[in-house]
């Protein structure tokens, strides 16, 4: 039974390669967004050049307004998951553009602040976390400039393995290394390759596949644990989990707008344990 594991807060992960219901809740999380800049056109328009919002909104249902508009941009960030500069710029604008569109002259000023006070939770909230995650996937600095990764590969590694090939391999390779694995045994028998995977995207390119072969073979279908360090955020599938070899399809957000790489901190474990008499 294949697992995999990718390196991003946002992504629901589960066994056999699976991610569940990634693309309805983003495709939902995108329905949000776009309502959301379409209400703030709208009022835009109704206050500025159609002159129709002249009245000051009643204070409960400014407040209203304030938390339904925190609530949807809270849903997009959350429900898309991790999304590009794009979508959480976008839902800033939104939410700004609203605010300012419903707080016509006249409104009390202390139910101005309690709105903006509403809205300044929610959008603090969504730009430290999109820069706490940004900065998460770069990976600590360590001295010397090379960047080491996070010990989370250790949690997704089989139970047991050896501690020493771990260390070993948890500095991150040169640019020019696109493969870099070591092959260990664990205490129960199980055999694992742990280490790291680069592959590069071509300008417009926005699907490939990286493969990784077993040589000799592993006893059984592996467990497969990926953990992305580097690179623009993108999609990574276990295609193919297989005795001799492994197949991870990924696929950018967005077409590279140039060369770039993908950095993977990887694993596989035998999903079975070798008789005591073959150790």
């Amino acid at each position: 039974m294949a697992m995999i594991e990718v390196y991003a807060p946002y992504k629901r992960i589960g066994r056999n390669g699976g991610v569940f219901s990634i693309g309805a809740t983003r495709a939902v999380a995108v329905a949000a967004l776009t309502l959301l800049v379409a209400a703030a056109a709208t009022l835009a328009w109704r206050r500025w050049p159609a002159g129709a919002l002249v009245n000051p909104l009643e204070p409960l249902s400014l407040m209203a307004v304030a938390i339904a508009t925190a609530a949807v941009a809270a849903f997009v960030r959350v429900g898309w998951s991790r999304p590009g500069w794009i979508g959480t710029t976008g839902a800033s604008l939104a939410v700004v553009v609203t605010f300012v569109a419903v707080c016509v002259p006249g409104t009390l000023t202390e139910w101005i602040v309690a709105a903006a006070l509403i809205l300044a939770v929610e959008e603090s909230w969504a730009w430290v976390s999109r820069f706490r995650s940004v900065n998460s996937r770069r990976g600590p600095t360590v001295p010397g400039g090379k960047r080491r990764a996070s010990a989370t590969i250790r949690g997704l590694l089989a139970p047991g393995c050896c501690e020493e090939s771990i260390t070993s391999n948890d500095a991150i390779p040169a640019e020019e290394v696109t493969q870099q694995l070591i092959r260990s045994r664990t205490a129960d028998g199980r055999e694992v390759l742990s280490g790291w995977l680069r592959t590069f995207f071509a300008t417009g390119q926005r699907t490939g596949s990286v493969h990784v072969a077993f040589c000799p073979p592993l006893d059984d279908r592996p467990e497969v644990a990926v953990n992305q360090i580097a690179g623009p955020e993108a999609r990574i599938r276990t295609a193919q989990a297989l005795p001799y070899g492994v197949r991870l399809d990924l696929k950018l957000a967005e077409p590279a707008r140039e060369p770039t790489g993908l950095l993977l901190q990887f694993s596989a474990a035998s999903a079975r344990e070798k008789p005591a008499d073959d150790r």
